[in-house]
């Protein structure tokens, strides 16, 4: 059985704020509580939006505990790098930031480097960076 029901009252939410939702009447979301009428695919996407939840959980095939279970287990499958209130997307935006900043102050580094007489070749070996790559950031001063 779904947990329509279940999932709306935690959140406070009425038949009707439902109904408006999906376009129909309050007394049909009494049906789709009871399962007397499935949930159509759209209905349960729209649902899954409106109450933040899987679809597994909306139709009772998951609960929210196993939601928790497979998030940490995600976290310490990716070595816990990130903290589980972050999303993937927030991370990977503060990395790819992190890494941007970091490489404005290697480019400085290489330009100071350069400023203070200190050969390409010398400026490469200690850095890491190849001689070609060294010549393409100075000609853009």
């Amino acid at each position: 059985m779904n947990q329509l029901k279940t999932l709306r009252k935690e959140r406070n939410i009425s038949q009707a704020d439902i109904a408006d939702l999906l376009g129909i009447k309050p007394a049909a979301v009494s049906k789709y509580e009871t399962g007397r009428v499935p949930l159509s695919e759209e209905s349960i996407e729209k649902l899954c939006r409106m109450l933040n939840v899987s679809a597994d959980e909306l139709l009772g095939l998951s609960t929210p505990k196993d939601a928790k279970a497979e998030a940490s287990m995600q976290s310490k499958v990716m070595g816990q790098i990130y903290p589980a209130s972050v999303t993937m997307e927030d991370y990977l935006c503060t990395l790819l930031n992190t890494i941007a900043k970091q490489k404005k102050q290697m480019d400085q580094t290489v330009r100071n480097l350069h400023s203070c007489g200190i050969p390409t070749s010398t400026i490469a070996r200690v850095t890491a960076i190849r001689e070609d790559e060294i010549l393409k950031l100075l000609e853009r001063v």
